[in-house]
């Protein structure tokens, strides 16, 4: 993988000299002059500190301009280059600022971590489009301060050898823009500020009074001098204390899948016939969820599941990621989202030039359309190649219509046995509400199968919910057979996880899980039109387990965000939700995933192109003994050839070699969460707060001692505070309950479990390496399954806690 640090390749020390003495004078004193420590900043030659508005340079469609996009054939699976294909930085990820220090000198760790050395201002850019003062401002340029970050609660600061580590507490606002700086209060080892670099010195003087000398110098003077003014204008810096400034403004966030939602909600006027219904198959006999189970060869089944009636049905969703042309992983790199329309910025650029040659009219009905949409601002004239979907783009393509599984359950019309159960828990008897039974719509996590989700419809039942569900893309049914020959190409849940999360192309990994929440999305509106009766389609919750779990955020904000209609409003409105062992930060705890790190860690080295990636494949080309019996699972036997690689490292005491690999999981892990940053949770948990919807988190911690933490998702992460579970719970203020909770309005509530494992909330059995003991594992189901029923069924104004001893704040 190529570096995607670009500042990385610092070579060169600044010198210094003496003065007003002659050299003998000088010998004979033999005073030692040691070379400034500077800031690296050298963007001629490819020398800055990512993330940097700078990278914007050149940009034709508002994106990124990466050196990758140069090729006659851009490769968008590299990771770096899949940065080209975004308007802007991640919201969450770590990053460091590099600086240079002469032979013998390093950096003053005390002073990074002081309040003062590093500071960041948010701010408004140029070519703003919410800012009227400064929407005529040239793009790229500092246009007004907001307001002054504050340390300790917005960010934090960390010495990494000879770099500044910038580590978000908060998430950055998406599509916000912010200018790092920092002063001379960051220090070298001897005692000494570090100095800016030399083009840094010239390119913060006054254009005004010293301006440089050509084009290309005068344009990069423009703009640190933007940089500066804006932020000394409050008066709460000089510009003597800055050293180095730096933009970087954030990615959009659900500008795309806003978008599809409204396309979804126009077609309730302009074309119902393209809606998508859902479509149960009535002809089928009626089954119990206990029937299937039972032809599974499951024994023990609780008899509520013979109350539960089973059926499938049919769903037409829009797919919007592009059909693969190949049955090579490879071909999965191209089966990202598009746009539909040429994008604002190339559209507005074309019209400039082209005068009075600009048609005015749409040209085709596809031009037609976008004009439509956008009131002119997009169009279809061929001019955008690529049509990457940003905040100048948002109009998503659909590439086909996948006519797509359903399962469905109810309560039987016989409520005899759930009411019997309901007696001996002493909940008073349900009958079917007038307006039909309310419905939760169920997603099963990675790898999986909605199948999987059936397990929880007995407790549902109870309280008098049906459900229904879908298979993830390319999960379950969903598989995708390209050459037709019966078998599927790509299926993460018979093939390979990485057909779904893809670590080969971050876009592809990105655009998944945007398909899945926009799945989601087309399954709420088709629930209004279902074609059986007794079901009460105003009245839909949520249950996500895994993944289902992670999606969930980015469906439930774009469900309940109002479209300024009311009855519209209604049919895509999540009343509540109860997620379990979901987060956010994907890259972030995938990597430190006990279950799927390794494999994943293996895929990155594997990727790395370095002495050390090659070294490794050479390693599992020998077949390491202990890794025989995994040989006929290529993912078992990468992640053991990898343990077995790493431990061969330690023992050796490769030092260097082990962190060389370190930094490469540092560089894939900036450059993967920047990518999934537009389909990642963190960046909807405070939009989905303000929605009101009510929602409850369930997620292992472990006891501390036997029964370890989560080890697919971790609660939490070593090297990204926002990433995961219980930092996603924060941001979306939840409160932490270890006890029953009633209240007259929903409330949202975090539950930490010190007993069970990832799938608790699915199974009472044990899980392998999780350490809860069969007991506990079923205790943990149980209490799981009771909180998330009966929150749902109150609409978050109840949680009810029947074994407090299995919780912890």
């Amino acid at each position: 993988m190529k570096k995607v640090l670009l500042s990385l390749a610092i070579t060169a020390a600044l010198t210094g000299c003496g003065g007003g003495e002659s050299l003998e004078d000088i010998k004979n004193k033999e005073i030692t002059v040691i070379p400034a420590s500077t800031v690296a900043f050298d963007p001629s030659n490819g020398v800055v500190s990512v993330p940097n508005d700078l990278l914007f340079g050149g940009t034709k469609d508002g994106t990124l301009n990466m050196p990758g996009e140069a090729a006659e054939q851009i490769n968008y699976a590299d990771p770096q280059t899949a940065l080209g294909a975004l308007d802007g930085w991640s919201t969450q990820t770590p990053y460091v600022i590099d600086l240079i220090f002469p032979a013998n000198v390093s950096l003053d760790q005390t002073s990074v971590v002081t309040p003062g050395s590093v500071r960041i201002f948010e701010v408004i850019m140029g070519a703003s489009l919410v800012d009227q003062d400064c929407s005529t401002v040239p793009a790229g340029l500092g246009c007004k301060l907001v307001g002054e970050l504050t340390y300790g609660v917005d960010f934090a600061t960390k010495p990494v050898g000879d770099s500044i580590a910038i580590i978000p507490l908060r998430p950055f606002k998406p599509g916000s823009s912010y200018i790092n700086v920092l002063t001379t209060g960051v220090k070298d080892s001897e005692g000494r500020s570090v100095k800016p670099s030399s083009t840094y010195s010239l390119v913060k003087q006054d254009i005004n009074t010293l301006p440089l000398v050509t084009p290309a110098q005068k344009q990069l003077q423009t703009v640190i001098n933007s940089y500066e003014n804006v932020i000394t204008s409050s008066g709460m810096i000089t510009k003597e204390e800055i050293i180095f400034s730096g933009a970087m403004t954030m990615q959009s966030v659900g500008t795309a899948l806003s978008t599809a939602k409204k396309l979804m909600a126009a077609n309730l006027q302009l074309n119902p016939a393209a809606l998508p219904r859902v479509v149960i198959n009535t002809d089928a006999p009626v089954i119990s969820v206990a029937d299937i189970f039972a032809s599974l060869g499951m024994t023990d089944i609780n008899p509520l599941f013979s109350a539960v009636k089973y059926q499938k049905g049919t769903i037409a969703l829009p797919i919007y990621n592009k059909m693969p042309q190949g049955t090579g992983m490879e071909a999965l790199a191209q089966s990202t989202w598009q746009g539909l329309c040429d994008n604002a910025v190339t559209v507005a650029g074309y019209k400039a030039l082209a005068g009075a040659a600009y048609p005015v009219d749409p040209v085709s009905e596809a031009d037609g359309l976008c004009f439509a949409l956008s009131e002119g601002r997009l169009r279809d004239l061929g001019l955008d190649p690529q049509k990457h979907l940003t905040k100048y783009n948002s109009v998503p393509k659909v590439q086909y219509l996948e006519n797509t599984e359903v399962q469905f359950t109810t309560p039987d019309s016989d409520l005899s046995l759930i009411n019997y159960v309901r007696s001996t828990q002493g909940l008073p008897a349900i009958a079917m509400p007038e307006s039909g039974w309310p419905v939760v719509i169920l997603q099963h996590g990675i790898t999986r199968q909605k199948e999987d989700m059936l397990a929880v419809t007995a407790a549902l039942t109870l309280q008098g919910f049906a459900t229904i569900a879908i298979d993830h893309p390319m999960h379950g049914t969903r598989g995708i057979d390209v050459d037709a020959d019966g078998q599927d190409d790509f299926n993460a849940t018979t093939k390979s996880v990485l057909h779904y999360m893809n670590l080969t192309s971050l876009l592809v990994a990105r655009d998944n899980l945007r398909q899945s929440a926009a799945d989601l999305l087309a399954l709420r509106l088709g629930l209004n039109f279902i074609n059986v009766p007794n079901i009460n389609s105003q009245d839909v919750s949520y249950v996500g387990q895994s993944l289902g779990s992670v999606v969930a955020p980015m469906f439930m904000t774009q469900a309940n965000q109002s479209l300024g209609n009311p009855m519209v409003d209604a049919m895509f409105k999540v009343s509540s939700a109860s997620l379990s062992s979901g987060g956010g930060g994907v890259a972030s705890f995938l990597l430190e995933s006990q279950e799927f790190g390794p494999f994943i860690q293996a895929s990155v080295l594997t990727a790395a192109g370095t002495d050390e990636s090659a070294e490794f494949l050479a390693f599992v080309q020998s077949v390491p003994a202990n890794c025989v019996a995994y040989a006929a699972d290529p993912e078992a036997f990468v992640t053991c050839s990898y343990g077995e690689f790493m431990a061969s490292l330690q023992q050796a005491g490769e030092v260097e070699k082990i962190a060389n690999i370190q930094a490469a999981f540092t560089q894939f892990t900036f450059a993967a969460q920047t990518v999934l940053d537009g389909a990642d949770s963190t960046n909807y948990a405070a939009a989905l707060q303000v929605t009101g919807t009510p929602v409850h988190i369930s997620l292992v911690v472990g006891d501390g001692m036997d029964n370890k933490m989560d080890t697919v998702i971790p609660p939490y992460t070593m090297n990204n505070p926002l990433a995961s579970t219980i930092p996603f719970a924060a941001m979306a203020g939840l409160s932490v309950a270890t006890e029953t909770q009633m209240t007259a309005e929903p409330m949202s509530y975090v539950t930490k479990f010190i007993k069970g494992h990832h799938g608790s909330l699915l199974t009472p059995a044990t899980r392998d390496g999780a350490g809860a003991t069969a007991e506990e594992s079923a205790r943990a189901n149980a209490e799981m399954q009771l909180q998330m029923a009966t929150f749902l069924a109150s609409r978050g104004r109840m949680l009810v806690v029947g074994d407090s001893s299995l919780l912890t704040q």
